[in-house]
């Protein structure tokens, strides 16, 4: 998904014989950073190798099939594998390890908690709750054929394998060295060409490798490899695998190498597991050496104890240097040999930090080291020349340097020499500031701040009390989750808390997606050549650079669509027609210019960066980014959706009886869906003219007909097929027609197979996010906090086309669960130059949600009402359940006392806060669209099988029916297959989204089984006693019609209805960094009679992570000059990760809830959880509440401006080195 050992999507197992030791180790690495030909002479297994349907599954696939801890399934391959490598480690591991070690393996559906289960009831210390729920070893292993013993997924090599190689490919030359001698001999050999020292290319995860000519494979020098470790002395050879260090750190560290045991723990912050088994010492002080600004951790930490480093020439000569003078150091046929780290006395103190956008798997912000050696450890005198090392400054910021010389002599308990100190330090620091980083003010002010919780933590008893927790890191705790539901078991297989039916697939890496489909002859690869800037006019596209490499097939444009041109048409509702390929005016950067087709996608994408684009005018226009640039301005930009007419005389007496007026704003960002599968397409020519189209879309009826008008062609022609998406959250709605039209075209065109599997950063720079808001409102109050009138506007960052808005549900979920009787509402939709965005999970709804949620936290902040007591004055007075569940949620979650707990934690301590928020939830649900179903059954067995026109991408849906058809049929749940969704069997079907699709095509499977049961009931009359299939065979024998088809809508008999929930979340704030934990949340939502309550959970515990991102981590930044994302990337876009999720997360469904009005009892569970994902937000705002107040005397309200990155955090919180006293 990534290419850049971000996601962890590609883990693989790796065993290799390691050149010191030669035992053979086995690892997880990930292949997407793994040349070919670094291979050889390991052992590889992938997923369908350690278990499959055909031999077997291992365990770690049916433990997490068990436990649900699949959704879509994309990222199910690489969890299973990092798994099994733990298990293969040689020892078991405990569950912190476990949970510490999927820092590298992204998930974006179930929230993670289920998989961490899974994965820790099999630690050494599982709880015996979990030791449970194991799957029986026995039932998951076969025999291996060839030797009769337990398979063991893995073959062995071959003994006489060749220990040196020599390969080339593609002009590229790649030896590899297993010798001192032989790695001297290749440098001399390269001469002036080019070169690379591979060992655990993690690099290219960092910084892609251009024009190499030469690769030389190091990882089998034996001297590259070694540890040693002398009195006095530990020497570690350059290669070194960053897992060896941190391993043998926390082996050696006592006495006088003490402090490695802090080595070893900054280590465990870098990365990922994968990439640490690969990654090397050498490789990360080589990213740092070529490009000055990278932060590495390695450099700071190493830098800051004073390690030194021998570097060896191609003729053998050693000059031994400092990590500082290596950066200026001509590395040019040189490498590092190995590193030196030297003993520490008793009275020395070395602390390092890394502050991270995230848990884990994140660069710096900013790192930072200390090292100082003091006359005794009571009067804290620094002795010598202290070692203070900072990150991510600036390209040419290492040492603190007139710092370091200024403490030298001086007693670190003088509060004048610590005055002294940070006026010294915050003259010294200058950083930079390059885009997407952080801003200057963030790191500079963060970086005195962690020589503060250096100063903090030397000895706390000489540290006042509320000052102590200052100078700790937030501690995560194990975390835990609990989930409480009923189920009926005289309806089961239906409301049975069962994993999906296709989790064993998934995680034996046999489903298929669309790039898993097998290639066929002929068929060749295409790539989007995109702008680089967002305005301008095209003046010429010139291929030709491109056409001329050798494999490029061709290059398609604009002329080339020739019958049609845009993937929104008109006809489906689309306000405007957003092209497949720009004709000339350029309206964002990242917009599809045209399409290179080549014979791999690998050169496909290489040749869309070879296609010059010329635009008319050489200076760049300002292109127009975010609302507020359109509100100052005004104009044409600004386009009205729905306004309610305002009655000027009853606002005004309003007004009057109102105690306070408040006015504000609050502006929410976009958030890009990160599916795990990026977009793709296959489209394949077919003998009458017909082509099938394998896309990865939520709406098969809109992508047939782009790809039908495209071709000119009839519908009928085109035949697309989906059997999963591997992720969807809207993001496959809309824009995947617009690679199935472009591929069509060129298919049509070259009459062969084409396929695009596109990269992320392309697919974000191309595709839509979710749509940026902003609210601008008056609200008059009384002395409760009861809303007395209301009058709000909203404003809506439509990108450049004014599609798929979902500003109507904006309007109707603002209402919440509150009094809208004197709410005025006022939309309106603004044109950036900025990809047009879309539908992303809950959209709309979301962001509704929030706008009335923030009026209620400022209503209480500015009245200094408990925002809880604001909340119940202004609920509505309908029928409903909300008041009742937010009783019962305080209840269960034990709110009143631990909100005095809070209380009592935020008094006694300065730095570190806490904070708690309840928000409830109304989510009006409605029915809409055309959803077919057809079930057959077949007379051979008695076996059914379903084809709906819903797409599973990870919601259950397919689970959903086949327990609905079970259950109705009364036949066992496994005899029912579920096949793809297609344009044949379920023609004219709606977009699957809105949390719909799983009900209606349940729904309509219900009546397809009814009526078949309707066709068999004269059989079954007549024979009272027969079984299943003979009931069956005895139909089909008098020529009954065993397919049954149905079309849901609206018109049938479901209602529309509400979905109530409420959420509780505790968090802890470092203020002096700007991290935070979330300690728990406590969800109850009202689920109605939950069809499949493990998937309903999923779907509930999956939203609400997904949001906790949107509002605390995820952050787009554009170019301001050309308008390009920034980024794009895994390696700075953040997503949460496994320990970013609640610590204690508890979902519980309310109890004797059944839905009347909807399918079988059920509601829908997929989005509305996101709505609730708020509380996480305004808990953070709630803690530094408190923080501002320490700082300013007052707790004035403030709003805390989403997403609250560690940077905004920090800044909200007021940390002031004026006020850093011990």
């Amino acid at each position: 998904m990534c290419a850049e050992g971000g996601c962890g999507a590609c883990i693989v197992s790796a065993t290799v014989e390691h050149p010191v030791s030669k035992e053979r180790e086995t690892k997880a690495v990930n292949s997407c950073l793994v040349p070919v030909f670094s291979c050889h002479g390991w052992e590889i297994t992938t997923i369908e190798g350690i278990g499959n349907r055909m031999k077997g599954y291992h365990q770690t696939q049916a433990q997490l099939a068990k436990f649900n801890g699949t959704q879509c399934g994309y990222c199910s391959p690489g969890m299973v594998m990092n798994m099994y490598n733990l298990l293969e480690g040689g020892h078991a591991p405990t569950m912190a390890q476990i949970e510490n070690s999927f820092g590298g393996n992204l998930c974006r559906c179930t929230g993670y908690r289920p998989i961490l289960d899974a994965f820790k009831a099999l630690a050494s210390d599982a709880t015996p709750e979990l030791k449970a729920s194991c799957v029986d070893i026995e039932e998951v292993y076969k025999i291996c054929k060839k030797t009769g013993e337990r398979c063991s997924g893995k073959c062995s090599i071959p003994a006489d394998l060749p220990k040196s190689v020599a390969l080339s490919t593609g002009g590229a030359n790649w030896r590899k060295v297993n010798s001192l001698a032989e790695l001297r001999d290749a440098l001399v050999n390269v001469g002036e060409t080019p070169y690379k020292l591979v060992a655990g290319n993690t690099a290219e995860g960092v910084y892609k490798s251009e024009g190499i000519k030469e690769y030389i494979d190091v990882k089998g020098v034996p001297e590259l490899r070694s540890i040693d470790k002398k009195p006095g002395a530990i020497t570690l050879g350059g290669n070194v695998t960053l897992t060896e260090a941190m391993n043998f750190f926390a082996s050696v560290s006592e006495n006088e190498f003490k402090y490695v045991n802090q080595l070893a723990t900054h280590i465990d912050w870098i990365a990922n597991v994968p990439v640490r088994n690969a990654g090397t010492l050498a490789g990360n002080l080589s990213i740092k050496h070529a490009h000055h600004e990278f932060p590495s951790d390695i450099f700071t930490t190493f830098e800051t104890v004073g390690a030194k480093l021998n570097i060896m020439d191609a003729v053998g000569d050693v000059k031994t240097v400092t990590l500082a003078d290596y950066l200026v150091l001509d590395m040019n046929r040189k490498f590092i040999l190995s590193i030196e780290l030297s003993k520490k006395g008793e009275n020395h103190r070395f602390r390092s930090f890394k502050i991270t956008p995230r848990a884990q798997n994140a660069h710096a912000y900013v790192n930072a080291g200390f090292c100082f050696e003091f006359e005794d450890t009571k009067a804290w005198k620094v002795v010598g020349q202290p070692r203070i090392v900072f990150g991510g400054i600036a390209p040419s910021f290492t040492h603190a340097s007139n710092i370091e010389s200024y403490l030298t002599g001086k007693n670190l308990l003088d509060s004048a020499a610590i005055s002294g100190a940070f006026a010294e330090l915050g003259r010294q620091l200058n950083p930079d500031r390059v885009l997407p980083d952080a801003t200057a003010e963030y790191r500079k002010n963060l970086a005195q701040a962690l020589f503060y919780k250096f100063l903090l933590g030397l000895d706390p008893s000489k540290v006042s009390d509320s000052q102590k927790s200052g100078g700790t890191n937030l501690e995560r705790p194990l975390s835990t989750g609990k989930q409480d539901f009923d189920t009926d078991k005289s309806l089961y297989p239906l409301n049975e808390p069962i994993p999906k039916i296709e989790a064993l697939a998934q995680c034996s890496g046999e489903a298929e997606f669309v790039n898993d489909i097998p290639s066929v002859p002929g068929e060749v690869h295409a790539a989007f050549v995109l702008s680089t800037q967002a305005t301008g006019t095209i003046a010429n596209i010139d291929p030709t650079e491109a056409l001329a490499m050798p494999g490029v097939v061709g290059f398609f444009k604009h002329t080339d669509m020739v019958h049609y041109n845009t993937f929104t048409p008109p006809d489906f509702g689309y306000a405007d027609q957003e092209e497949i390929f720009c004709s000339g005016n350029v309206k964002y950067a990242g917009q599809a210019l045209g399409l290179v087709v080549a014979e791999t996608r690998e050169l496909a994408l290489k040749a869309a960066d070879k296609v010059k684009v010329e635009y008319k005018n050489s200076t760049i226009t300002k292109p127009v980014i975010s609302m507020s640039e359109v509100l100052q301005n005004a104009g044409s930009r600004i386009h009205p959706d729905d306004k309610e007419e305002e009655n000027e005389d009853e606002t005004a007496s309003h007004r009057t009886k109102a105690a306070k007026i408040i006015k504000g704003d609050f502006e929410i960002p976009k958030q890009y869906h990160l599916t795990m599968e990026n977009q793709s397409c296959l489209v394949l020519p077919k003998e009458d003219d017909s082509f099938d189209v394998f896309s990865t879309t939520q709406w098969i009826d809109l992508g047939q007909a782009v790809v039908a008008r495209c071709l000119d062609i009839k519908a009928s022609k085109v035949n697309m097929s989906v059997r999963r998406l591997g992720g969807g959250y809207g993001a496959k709605i809309t824009r995947p027609s617009q690679l199935a039209g472009a591929c069509a075209v060129a298919s049509q065109k070259l009459n062969r197979a084409v396929r695009m599997v596109m990269p992320m950063t392309a697919n974000m720079e191309l595709a839509g996010k979710r749509f940026g808001l902003r609210n601008e409102y008056e609200v008059g109050v009384d002395e409760k906090g009861k809303i007395e009138y209301l009058q709000a506007k909203f404003f809506q960052d439509s990108g450049c086309n004014l599609n798929d808005s979902p500003l109507r549900s904006t309007r109707e979920h603002f209402n919440n669960c509150y009094d809208s009787t004197k709410f005025k509402v006022e939309s309106q939709q603004i044109r950036t130059d900025t990809a047009s965005n879309t539908w992303c999970r809950a959209p709309g709804t979301t962001e509704g949600v929030a706008f009335i949620e923030e009026i209620m936290e400022r209503i209480a902040g500015e009245t200094k009402l408990d925002p809880l007591a604001v909340r119940l004055a202004n609920l509505h007075n309908n029928d409903n359940p909300i008041a009742e569940m937010i009783a019962e949620l305080k209840r269960i979650s034990d709110f009143d006392a631990r909100r005095a707990k809070v209380n009592e934690f935020n008094a006694a301590n300065r730095w570190k806060k806490r904070g708690m928020s309840l928000v409830p939830m109304q989510y009006p649900f409605d029915f809409w669209g055309n959803h077919p179903a057809i079930v057959s059954i077949y007379q051979s067995d008695g076996s059914v099988a379903i084809s709906h026109g819903g797409i599973e991408m990870g919601q259950g849906m397919n689970t959903k029916v086949a327990q609905v058809a079970a259950h109705i049929l009364g036949v066992p749940l496994d005899s029912i297959s579920v096949k793809p969704s297609n344009t044949l069997t379920s023609a004219n079907a709606i977009v699957t989204g809105g949390s719909l699709g799983s009900e209606a095509v349940s729904y309509a499977t219900m009546q397809c089984c009814k009526e078949l049961l309707k066709r068999l009931q004269p059989i079954k009359d007549k024979m009272p006693n027969a079984s299943w299939l003979e009931l069956i065979k005895n139909a089909h024998g008098k020529q009954i019609d065993l397919v049954a088809t149905y079309m849901f809508t609206p018109k049938d008999n479901v209602k529309r209805y509400n979905i109530w929930g409420a959420a509780i979340a505790e968090v802890e704030v470092d203020i002096l960094t700007g991290e935070k934990q979330i300690l728990r949340v406590d969800l109850l939502e009202d689920a109605g009679q939950s069809m499949s309550p493990m998937v309903d959970i999923g779907q509930i515990e999956g939203a609400f992570v997904m949001g906790m991102g949107y509002w605390l981590t995820e952050e787009l930044i554009h170019d301001p000059t050309t308008g390009r994302l920034l980024n794009t990337r895994t390696w700075n876009y953040k997503v949460p990760g496994a320990k970013d999720i609640p610590a204690d997360f508890r979902v519980t469904f309310r109890k004797n809830a059944k839905n009347p009005d909807g399918v079988l009892q059920s509601k829908a569970t997929g989005e509305p959880p996101l709505n609730l994902s708020i509380v996480v937000l305004f808990a953070v705002s709630d803690a530094l509440r408190s923080a501002r107040k320490d700082a300013a005397g007052d707790d004035k309200y403030h709003q805390l401006k989403p997403p609250a990155t560690a940077e905004h955090i920090f800044l909200a919180g007021l940390a002031d080195p004026k006020d850093f006293k011990l």
